[in-house]
């Protein structure tokens, strides 16, 4: 057998080199981008939780007014004001539902269980609400919002694939268990 000429190293190492260049481009740019992403997710996390903090500020007013009705057999929400005296609120509620994604089942879920909440608010006789309760539903609400801050910072910190795979395999585990 003979021995590869000098320019068949030559060649061999050209491929090579260009390949690596390739290869360190192509990584380069997928670590740009999940930066960038991860930028925006942080924007993204800042911007609602400074709207859900606001339409928590409008919740405890409504429970205030709810609270303050002045006929204990009628709900809040039968007094002819109720879309002016409701609005601030809903106009925050309607910042949630932009900031968050109707794919995501969690999104989903707290802003009905807010929408449940306003109505327990507005549609229950005020001798019959209970401020317990209310609070006990406002925290859930909270806890609820704060679970997905959680994951959203998880996702930020562990990286897009290694998060998916992490929610994957919570989702396989919980449905089995």
């Amino acid at each position: 057998m003979g021995e590869l000429p000098d320019s068949a190293w030559i060649f061999a190492g050209s491929v090579l080199a260009a390949l690596i260049v390739l290869f360190s481009g192509w990584l380069q740019q997928k670590i740009s981008r999940a930066s960038t992403v991860s930028g925006y997710r942080q924007k993204w996390i800042q911007d609602i939780r400074k709207a859900f903090s606001e339409y928590m500020d409008e919740l405890e007013k409504l429970s205030d007014m709810a609270s303050a009705n002045s006929n204990p057999g009628h709900s809040f929400g039968a007094r002819s004001t109720i879309l002016e005296d409701t609005r601030p609120i809903r106009k925050f509620r309607n910042y949630l539902r932009l900031y968050t994604n109707p794919g995501e089942h969690e999104h989903l879920e707290i802003l009905e269980e807010a929408k449940s909440l306003e109505g327990y608010l507005t549609d229950t006789a005020r001798n019959v609400l209970k401020l317990n309760e209310y609070e006990r539903r406002r925290d859930e609400l909270t806890r609820m919002f704060q679970n997905i801050l959680k994951d959203e910072w998880d996702r930020v910190k562990m990286g897009e694939l290694r998060w998916r795979v992490r929610r994957c395999w919570r989702r396989i585990t919980n449905h089995s268990s």
